[in-house]
C-alpha cells in the first residue's frame, strides 16, 4: 500500500519540461537502463552521442522532453528535426525516437504529457510533419492514440551475399542454395549494364558544395526525400559522434555524379557492411553501379558475409541492384515490416503522402538505428 500511495504521490508531482542545459548525463543513464540506448555502434561516450543527435543537427535547436518527480527521470521523449522535401517542397519536419517511461510509472499518463510538451515546442517552431520508423510498441501507439498514418511505401532490404561458403552453411540444402545463388549472380551480371572504366571512385572526408548541388538536382526524381545538403551530410556522417563512416564519392571528369555511404559492425559475431545512403545523378545508373561495386569491394575487404541497402519496393535504384546481383527481401523491425508513419500538423500541403504509389527516396541514414 505505501509502495503504492508513494508512485501515486510521484505521479502528481513530476515535473514535465523541455531539455535543460546539463540534463543530457542523467538522460542518458535513463535510457541506457531501460531501452538499451543506443541503437547504432558508437566508439564515443555516450553522452556525447547524445549531444551529437540532440544538439548539433544543421537545423538548429533540441525537441527533447523529460518529466523528473523525486530526484529521477520519470519518462523521456524527443524528436530530431529535419528538413524534408514533399512534391518538390521543403517542409520543416521531425522524427519521433526514443520514447520511455519508467517501468515503475508505466500507465499514468506519463509518456502522454512528455509528447504533449515536445508538441508544443512542435508548434512553436513551424513543425508541419510528424513521422517516425517505430517498433511494434510505437507503431500501436502512434496509430491509435496519436492520429498517424502509414506511409503507402513498403521497405524492402537488397542483400548482397559475399561470404557464400559461411551464409550457405547456416542454412538447409545450404551446398545446393549456394550453387543457385552463384548461378543467379552470373546470370544477372551478363545480362545488365556493362560497366565503366572511366568513372574515378574516391574518399569523401569532408562533403561540399557539389554535394548540395546533387541534392538539388536529384531530389525532383522524388516525391520524398529529406534534404541531402553537405551540412547535414557532414553531421549525419562525417561527426565520429555518430558513428563510423565510409564516404564515397564516383565522379566523371570531375564532376560529382554521386555518393554512397557504408558502415560497417559486427552484430553478434557475423559481419555486415550496410550502404547506409546512396544519391546519384539522374538517369546515371553507370554511377550507381560503380559505387555499389565498390561497396561490394569494401565487404570482401572487410570481412562482411553480406552487403545490405534498405530502400523503398519499387525505388529506381533497385533495377540496378538486381541486375548486380542482390536479393531483395522485406526489411524487419524487429518482428513487424519496416515502416514509415506520418502525420500531418496542418501547416503544408502534404496530400502527396496519402496517395498510393508513392516514389520516395529513404535509407537507413534517415533512421536513427544507425
Amino acid at each position: 500500500m505505501d509502495a503504492v500511495l508513494t508512485r501515486q504521490y510521484r505521479r502528481m508531482e513530476a515535473e514535465v519540461r523541455p531539455y535543460r542545459t546539463g540534463d543530457e548525463q542523467r538522460i542518458v543513464e535513463f535510457l541506457e537502463r531501460y531501452t538499451g540506448w543506443p541503437a547504432a555502434t558508437v566508439e564515443v561516450p555516450k553522452v556525447d552521442h547524445w549531444r551529437w543527435k540532440f544538439l548539433s543537427s544543421p537545423v538548429g535547436f533540441p525537441l527533447v522532453c523529460i518529466a523528473e518527480g523525486g530526484g529521477e527521470i520519470l519518462s523521456h521523449c524527443a524528436s530530431m528535426p529535419t528538413l524534408i522535401s514533399v512534391d518538390g517542397k521543403e517542409v520543416l519536419a521531425s522524427q519521433g525516437v526514443d520514447l520511455c517511461t519508467h517501468p515503475q510509472y508505466r500507465g499514468q499518463g506519463l509518456i502522454g504529457r512528455v509528447m504533449q510538451c515536445r508538441n508544443r515546442m512542435k508548434e512553436e517552431r513551424g513543425v508541419a510533419l510528424d513521422y517516425g520508423f517505430p517498433n511494434r510498441a510505437s507503431y500501436h501507439l502512434s496509430m491509435a492514440k496519436q492520429g498517424f498514418r502509414d506511409l503507402a511505401m513498403e521497405m524492402v532490404q537488397h542483400q548482397f551475399i559475399v561470404d557464400r561458403e559461411r551464409f550457405f552453411r547456416k542454412v538447409p540444402l545450404g551446398a545446393l542454395k549456394r550453387f543457385g545463388y552463384a548461378s543467379l549472380v552470373t546470370l544477372r551480371r551478363s545480362l545488365g549494364p556493362r560497366g565503366r572504366t572511366d568513372l574515378e571512385i574516391e574518399a569523401v572526408e569532408r562533403f561540399s558544395a557539389d554535394a548540395t548541388a546533387l541534392y538539388e538536382r536529384a531530389r525532383d526524381r522524388f516525391d520524398l526525400i529529406a534534404r541531402r545538403d553537405a551540412d547535414h551530410l557532414n553531421w549525419r556522417y562525417g561527426d565520429l559522434r555518430g558513428g563510423r563512416y565510409l564516404r564515397r564519392a564516383v565522379r566523371e571528369d570531375g564532376r560529382l555524379l554521386g555518393y554512397a555511404v557504408h558502415k560497417v559492425e559486427d552484430r553478434d559475431g557475423t559481419v555486415y557492411l550496410d550502404v547506409v545512403d546512396v544519391l546519384v545523378e539522374d538517369g546515371r545508373d553507370d554511377a550507381l553501379a560503380a559505387l555499389m561495386l565498390d561497396a561490394l569491394d569494401t565487404a570482401y575487404r572487410s570481412g562482411a558475409e553480406s552487403a545490405l541497402c534498405c530502400l523503398p519496393q519499387g525505388h529506381p535504384y533497385g533495377r540496378t541492384l538486381q541486375d548486380l546481383g542482390f536479393v531483395a527481401q522485406p526489411r524487419l523491425t524487429g518482428d513487424m515490416p519496416m515502416r514509415m508513419i506520418w502525420f500531418d500538423r496542418g501547416l503544408a500541403d502534404l496530400s502527396l503522402l496519402g496517395r498510393d504509389g508513392l516514389n520516395g527516396h529513404v535509407t537507413l541514414g534517415d533512421t536513427d538505428w544507425v
